[in-house]
């Protein structure tokens, strides 16, 4: 008796659950798949509900380094009313509708390749990142035509927070600890990296200091592309050098401490630009008082200028 009360109550259960389903449209295959993935939901610019893991059903590999990168945020609630964008793969690759309905192909979603502009590529990526790299886009980086992707990957295959491409080893002496960010510069700048084998060198290979140490990857373009103004890059460790003297060396303030110094790594001593000191002052300093024509190449003008970075008692820099 109470099985036979139950059916007529069970199939006005039913009927009811059948209309409010009509009522809502049946759910798209999108759908189901993010139900039983447990993931968030992703909407399209159609209204079409795209679960945040149904990319990784075709692009597992991807998926699986993007879970653990940085990148991975973008997945969790609050994240588009924090930078604007929400939500893993469309945050950066746009639009999927035309992508899921032709299952796939080139020209259906934005994708990071090479004959795309690297401007516009870059932009995805200062869509997030515009706030702490402003000047990317004046940076001599952005100015030869690199992309943000040349030295960063987008779903995480290298590790590190910075995202860093990996520059492999390529150090043949192996007690050498560069650091991977210097490595991955030595890719395009191996001219310079080439000036760390002097004897007078800044400790980069020794991993006391790297290329990020004095150089701003994303920063414009200035005179000398240091991380700071002039020479206050080079003050961060030589603030001795620095002053405020009374009587400051012209060169210095207009030229920086490149206009004596080598700074990656030079073969004479303090890493100056030549071996003798007179030659390195007369390049500046040509016009000289009279008494200083009996004074040769051989001269060694800091034994009398012995306060040549600055000076608060004398003009000429003398003891």
């Amino acid at each position: 008796m109470r099985r036979q009360r139950a059916m007529p109550l069970l199939a006005v259960l039913c009927a009811a659950l059948l209309t409010v389903g009509l009522a809502r449209g049946a759910p798209s295959p999108q759908e189901e798949s993010g139900e039983a993935m447990g993931g968030q939901a992703m909407m399209s610019d159609d209204g079409m509900t795209v679960d945040a893991e149904v990319c990784g059903a075709c692009h597992e590999d991807l998926a699986g380094a993007f879970a653990g990168s940085v990148h991975s945020a973008l997945d969790r609630e609050g994240m588009d009313e924090r930078y604007g964008v929400a939500f893993s793969c469309t945050a950066c690759h746009g639009d999927v509708s035309q992508h899921l309905e032709e299952g796939g192909g080139e020209g259906t979603i934005f994708a990071f390749k090479a004959d795309v502009p690297a401007a516009v590529r870059s932009s995805k990526c200062l869509a997030c990142h515009g706030d702490t790299h402003p000047g990317f886009r004046r940076s001599p980086h952005a100015l030869a035509g690199m992309a943000c992707q040349d030295c960063h990957t987008i779903h995480g295959e290298s590790h590190g927070w910075a995202m860093l491409k990996s520059a492999g080893n390529g150090i043949e002496r192996p007690m050498e600890q560069v650091s991977d960010a210097s490595r991955l510069c030595r890719t395009c700048h191996g001219d310079v990296f080439a000036q760390f084998d002097f004897n007078e060198r800044h400790r980069l290979r020794e991993g006391i200091l790297e290329c990020t140490s004095c150089h701003d990857p994303h920063a414009a373009v200035n005179r000398l592309q240091l991380g700071g103004f002039k020479q206050s890059a080079c003050a961060q460790c030589h603030g001795d050098k620095e002053g405020p003297f009374v009587f400051e060396h012209g060169g210095s303030r207009v030229e920086g401490c490149v206009a004596c110094h080598s700074p990656h790594g030079s073969p004479n001593r303090h890493q100056l630009k030549f071996q003798r000191v007179a030659e390195l002052c007369f390049s500046c300093h040509a016009v000289v008082p009279g008494f200083h024509s009996r004074f040769s190449l051989d001269t060694v003008c800091t034994n009398c200028h012995s306060s040549i970075h600055g000076s608060n008692f004398h003009p000429a820099f003398l003891k």
